[in-house]
């Protein structure tokens, strides 16, 4: 079970992300914090896997929070959930270790699945962003010493690092710090090489083709949430217009009878008057 504390000023941004999870059964929502300040009390007391944090909130904002949660519960990780896609917001998330950075406008499945990745300990970026990101980068300038470093951070070497650790030799409490060190160097060189590896082998022309098929899904996948949001609000037009319809029938309805009722009343009182 993943417990999972929800941080945004708007009770109507709550209650939606509550409804959008309550049917996930691994999903329990343990509580609810209307700004950043609160946000830290709640995970101190509940202790949550995983904070959904807005950036914009009262008190304390969702990055100033995010900073000390990062630091002082190491147990708990955040996603950022906000509206904003500002470059500059998302690399304040990253570097103050936010796990993830999703936008509001997702599916449920998409939010529930981000939430459970992030868990595991995976970095989540919301694929509307990748595909902006994409859509500005120049073909040439991904293979860039500086953007090939940043790759590597965001897949989470660490991460994977400690668990070979773990995995190979026993907890890391138990080793000396030579020991340590010399294994993470190890480990890291390994890791690093494998996956500039990866990258090298792709030509331009074949990572820009593998770019471009990613984009093409990810707008094949936007259109049909288009459509289904499309279908929603038709279907909602038509509700009010069936209701609308029904409450003229009525007011009319109410008009007849009010209007018998009083020619009925005018009668009674007439033939009162004649005895």
């Amino acid at each position: 079970m993943i417990n999972v504390l929800i941080a945004d000023d708007q009770n109507f941004v709550r209650k939606t992300l509550e409804s959008y999870l309550e049917s996930e059964s691994d999903l329990n929502i343990i509580g609810f914090a209307e700004n950043g300040k609160a946000a830290i009390d709640q995970v101190e007391s509940l202790r949550p896997d995983v904070v959904l944090m807005d950036i914009e909130m009262p008190v304390m904002d969702g990055l100033a929070a995010t900073k000390t949660i990062v630091e002082k519960f190491t147990e708990t990780k955040v996603l950022m959930l906000t509206i904003h896609d500002r470059e500059q917001d998302i690399a304040s998330a990253i570097k103050l270790g936010a796990k993830g950075y999703w936008l509001k406008n997702t599916t449920a499945k998409e939010l529930a699945d981000a939430i459970r990745y992030v868990h595991k300990g995976y970095f989540q970026l919301t694929l509307e962003l990748v595909e902006k990101h994409f859509s500005k980068a120049s073909m040439p300038n991904i293979l860039l010493q500086e953007d090939l470093e940043l790759t590597i951070n965001k897949l989470n070497i660490v991460d994977t690092v400690l668990a070979k650790i773990e995995h190979k030799i026993g907890p890391i409490k138990e080793l000396n710090p030579q020991k340590l060190n010399e294994t993470i160097e190890d480990i890291v060189k390994q890791e690093v090489e494998q996956k500039i590896t990866v990258v090298k082998e792709l030509s331009p022309l074949k990572l820009n083709e593998t770019i471009k098929n990613i984009v093409k899904q990810e707008m094949i996948i936007q259109k049909e949430r288009e459509a289904n949001f499309q279908f929603r609000l038709d279907r909602m037009k038509h509700q009010l217009n069936s209701l609308e319809k029904s409450t003229n029938f009525v007011v009319k309805l109410q008009f007849v009878f009010n209007l018998v009722l009083f020619i009925t009343i005018l009668i009674f009182g007439y033939f009162l008057f004649l005895n």
